[in-house]
């Protein structure tokens, strides 16, 4: 028996507890995201996966652009690029969708082994849990990026400069990545920790959200807002350093070295910042995921005073 099919099989029964008022969600989802913090702080090399998934992403989506806009030069001159970008724009979405999954499944299952048993596992654990179930994360990448695409498509009917298509393309745009966001919440924890297959998964997600949706609200937008609070702390830093720099008008072979090295220091700070709340996010999620099959906090959790 899998690993993950046994920690599932092993939560089933107390699904459905009931959960407490909006103000205890609140606190959970709070203390949801203390504990995400928490656990990266500890565990470090879990932004190795979330940047791998972005240097990946980026490398995937340069090479499959600049091939399919060749291949259409090759073949329609001029004309064929743009039909070979097109083509390149599509095949960017779905892998890219399959990579960006890979690399939660990892982080996650790495994550709630952390949660679950206070070890620390290699960072290679996550890589070979999230191989077991290779199939089933690239098929649901193939999904996450058509998706992704159709809400590429309505982005351009948001910026249309016809007012009414814009307004629409906006409104929808909004309901479908809330919709998808909120039914497809626990769809990779599902994968990855229980071994479900795909179609099982998405039918048992929504489920799951329905008994955490406040905990899955607040610790979301708990740790985008103190993403946010970190960077702005950053450019504020950063800000001056780079006035004085470019203030003081320096001559001379050096001239640009102080404006260049305060921007470089923004822009690694601000790149570490969105690398380290990535990781928190996937941490939460797995915490979310015990959570919602326990009614329990994760047993790490006791260790920083963290009461769910």
């Amino acid at each position: 028996m899998k690993t993950g099919d046994h920690r599932g099989d092993g939560m089933m029964m107390r699904e459905g507890q009931p959960r407490l008022g909006f103000r205890a969600r609140l606190r959970r989802g709070w203390n949801i995201t203390k504990l995400g913090i928490h656990v990266v702080r500890a565990d470090p090399e879990l932004m190795v996966y979330t940047f791998l998934s972005g240097l990946f992403s980026i490398g995937a989506a340069i090479f499959l652009l600049a091939a399919t806009g060749a291949m259409g030069f090759f073949t329609g001159g001029e004309e064929g690029i743009e039909s070979g970008m097109y083509v390149g724009m599509f095949l960017t979405y779905m892998v890219v969708g399959m990579i960006t999954v890979f690399w939660n499944a990892a982080i996650i299952a790495s994550a709630y082994e952390r949660l679950t048993t206070g070890t620390n596992p290699s960072f290679s654990y996550g890589i070979k849990e999230a191989a077991k179930r290779l199939p089933a994360i690239l098929m649901w990448g193939l999904i996450s990026g058509t998706v992704g695409l159709i809400v590429g498509l309505l982005e351009g009917m948001a910026q249309s400069d016809n007012p009414v298509i814009a307004i629409i393309g906006s409104i929808v745009r909004f309901f479908v990545q809330v919709a998808w966001w909120m039914t497809t919440f626990f769809v990779v924890p599902m994968l990855v920790l229980e071994g479900l297959q795909v179609g099982e998964s998405m039918r048992r997600s929504p489920e799951l959200f329905k008994q955490t949706w406040g905990e899955d609200i607040v610790s979301t937008g708990g740790t985008g807002v103190v993403n946010f609070l970190v960077i702005m702390l950053v450019v504020l830093i950063c800000m001056p350093l780079l006035y004085l720099a470019v203030a003081t008008e320096p001559t001379g072979p050096y001239a640009h070295l102080g404006p260049g090295l305060a921007l470089a220091l923004m822009f690694i700070g601000v790149g570490l910042s969105v690398l380290f709340f990535t990781a928190c996010e996937a941490v939460n999620r797995a915490s979310l995921y015990y959570y919602a099959k326990t009614g329990e906090a994760p047993p790490l959790a006791q260790k920083h005073g963290l009461d769910f």
